[in-house]
């Protein structure tokens, strides 16, 4: 529970500056806090829209905080979203598919494209996590510049070559129907996505307080040169770790075309990539904090883009709200920053000391 506070205080203060923001920005202040508050949980078609774009932040995030927990930092989850969500939307493409296909028939292609995103996404993440283990680049610059190059490609790929040229939207062909995940709760979006993200968070948690190579993910990413004097591996360590957060936010990617979109649209991402890392660092180093931080971020964005929406403010200010909750959170990371290292180093090595003497004995 301890660890638990300070997350839960950063989102505290994040909705109490948004909701003033909101009340300062509009002729009707208690009518938009009205709508902040309320219309998120005003029908199924806004709660499970909620729980659905939360579900995606988790399986994100958990990427995300896989790699901050190794000490790395995973600045190209833009990229790791999209090119995953347009590797889906080929292979499920309604073209591609038998029309027709039972559900079992469907379980097949299904499984290829999941693979096949996570794959890419792993491949995106390996190349900033190969640069550092072997020539020393800082994955931090190494994996933004990547996305950031990659982005335009993928921009051009959906928009020309490969847009659905029987429709004015610029995106790929739908996917078949036969491999789409149905809504749980109609209207909204809702799918079985949402177990699969509590399934992966839980199994996150899990593996970083149960198991041996958790403890030494932990012990690289707090205190790395007692990591290596001990015997770990922390190259191979943050190279897994980054990689494996690429691949997760390729699953978040082919979750968003099998159960959101259908489709890969262009800018599909639509900072997503970012968002997660927002969570990841709420959670800070709690692993059991990444499902409610998902859940309030989530609330915050759809409840915010309602505000602004329904009392005819620019998009521009939904940018504007995104930033004081970002600014908030970092500020509150930053507080307590040097308290936080030197603590978890300290408690890192006492339980490294202890394992070493268990493995002595």
């Amino acid at each position: 529970m301890k660890g638990l506070m300070r997350p839960l205080l950063a989102l505290v203060a994040a909705v109490a500056v948004i909701a003033a923001f909101l009340a300062l920005s509009g002729d009707s202040p208690a009518a938009t806090l009205a709508l902040f508050f309320s219309r998120p949980f005003s029908s199924w078609w806004h709660f499970g829209n909620l729980l659905n774009y939360a579900a995606l932040l988790m399986i994100a995030a958990t990427g995300s905080a896989l790699a901050l927990r190794s000490g790395s930092l995973n600045l190209g989850g833009e990229a790791q979203v999209y090119a995953p969500a347009l590797v889906t939307a080929l292979i499920l493409s309604s073209g591609r598919l038998p029309s027709g296909l039972s559900p079992l028939e469907a379980a097949l292609p299904f499984a290829a494209a999941a693979l096949a995103a996570t794959i890419s996404g792993a491949a995106l993440a390996a190349i900033p996590a190969l640069l550092r283990a072997k020539r020393g680049v800082s994955e931090l610059l190494s994996s933004f510049l990547f996305s950031a190059a990659a982005l335009p490609v993928l921009d051009y790929l959906v928009g020309g070559p490969l847009r659905d040229q029987s429709k004015n939207l610029l995106a790929t062909p739908a996917i078949s129907e036969a491999v789409r995940l149905p809504p749980l709760v109609e209207p909204s979006l809702l799918n079985a996505s949402f177990f699969v993200a509590l399934a992966v968070a839980g199994g996150f948690a899990l593996f970083l307080t149960r198991t041996k190579a958790g403890f030494r993910l932990g012990v690289t990413g707090v205190a790395p040169e007692f990591a290596r004097f001990s015997g770990f591996d922390t190259g191979r360590i943050s190279a897994t770790a980054l990689t494996a957060s690429g691949a997760l936010h390729g699953l978040a990617g082919f979750f968003s075309v099998t159960g959101t979109w259908y489709l890969c649209h262009q800018a599909h991402s639509g900072g997503m990539g970012w968002s997660a890392l927002a969570v990841a660092l709420m959670a800070g180093k709690s692993p059991y904090a990444i499902v409610p931080a998902a859940l309030v971020f989530s609330w915050i964005e759809t409840a915010s883009d309602s505000a602004l929406m329904s009392t005819r403010f620019s998009f521009d200010s939904t940018s504007i709200v995104q930033s004081i909750l970002l600014l908030v959170i970092s500020a509150r990371l930053l507080g307590g920053a040097s308290a936080r290292l030197l603590g978890g180093a300290s408690a890192r090595l006492r339980g490294a000391s202890t394992f070493a003497r268990r493995r002595r004995a």
